[in-house]
């Protein structure tokens, strides 16, 4: 698999994440604000040099575990 490739998978990988709400209680605001970030996140890479999809996984990752770690 090509580096483009893997980043690609990288971020789809990391929206479907942001999509997906830990945890039995889903409280709708935090999926709004995590979709939010996810559709941010992917225009953010689309917007960009394409060298950089790996990057914008990696960032949307981080924000997904702060989102996490502050929900518990």
């Amino acid at each position: 698999m090509s580096a483009e490739a893997s980043d690609l998978r990288a971020l789809l990988e990391a929206v479907c994440e942001a999509l997906t709400v830990p945890g039995d209680d889903v409280d709708d605001r935090r999926l709004v604000d995590r979709a939010r970030w996810a559709l941010t996140t992917v225009r953010g890479a689309l917007d960009e040099d394409p060298r950089d999809v790996g990057w914008n996984a990696q960032y949307l990752r981080k924000k997904m575990h702060a989102e996490e770690a502050a929900a518990k």
